[in-house]
């Protein structure tokens, strides 16, 4: 059965919660990636994403120059163990209502799990013609 440390993103990037939203957007696009952790102290404290960012000009409520990822990160972190299988990963996304979920080894974050990384799973799946991973055991 697959696991989420063969499909997670590594290594774990980070901003300030003193950063504006607009450069972290920058960090993003430089990285291709949609979150980032935010982190504090050396403790991660919340994740920053392209969605957090999007509601956030849409809204009309701010200016991203001006404001501050802290203001607007999703926190609690949603954690999964590497070893987990992604099935479950796609539970806690579900249930969570995210599209990003922190992959930790020992309780320490290690790599990021996407949406984007479950949809390439399953295409791989579905090219393989397999329908119920769980049962065939990938």
């Amino acid at each position: 059965m697959s696991k989420i440390g063969d499909y997670m993103s590594t290594p774990v990037l980070t901003i300030s919660p003193d950063t504006f939203a607009f450069d972290a957007i920058g960090k993003m696009f430089e990285n291709e990636v949609g979150a980032l952790l935010v982190e504090k102290n050396g403790e991660y404290i919340g994740i920053f994403s392209k969605i957090d960012w999007l509601h956030l000009v849409l809204r009309g409520e701010s200016n991203p120059n001006v404001v501050k990822v802290s203001s607007i990160i999703s926190s609690p972190i949603i954690t999964v163990d590497k070893n987990e299988t992604l099935a479950k990963a796609s539970n806690l996304i579900e249930e969570n209502n995210i599209r990003h979920i922190a992959v930790t080894e020992d309780g320490k974050i290690i790599g990021m799990l996407s949406v984007k990384d479950l949809e390439k799973y399953y295409h791989q799946l579905h090219e393989k013609g397999v329908l119920f991973p769980e049962i065939s055991g990938h």
